[in-house]
């Protein structure tokens, strides 16, 4: 068995220092990259909310204007049907005559 010295024991406490200095360096590295990842990841999502957003406002608004467009074209036939039959009135009477 070897055997163990003082000077030994310093240098292998010195030695794992070092290692746990290192890895805490790392680690305080690696925590500040994710944080950047995690900041870039929520901007990201906010600006895909926002986009979402209006996409559903643009679908809305042209939900209404389908719905005023076909109230718009049923006025419009309607109309016309009277028209039609006022048209076709005079003309029966005309040829009545």
């Amino acid at each position: 068995v070897a055997e163990v010295t003082i000077p030994h024991l310093e240098k292998d406490v010195n030695t794992l220092h070092e290692r746990t200095q290192e890895t805490k360096s790392q680690l305080n590295t690696h925590e500040a990259v994710c944080q950047e990842r995690y900041e870039n990841i929520l901007s990201t999502i906010d600006k895909y909310d926002n986009k979402i957003k209006a996409i559903h406002k643009e679908v809305l608004e042209l939900k209404t204007l389908a719905t005023q467009g076909k109230t718009s074209l049923r006025t419009l036939f309607f109309i016309g049907t009277i028209v039609a039959a006022v048209i076709a009135a005079l003309a029966a009477f005309s040829n009545i005559k």
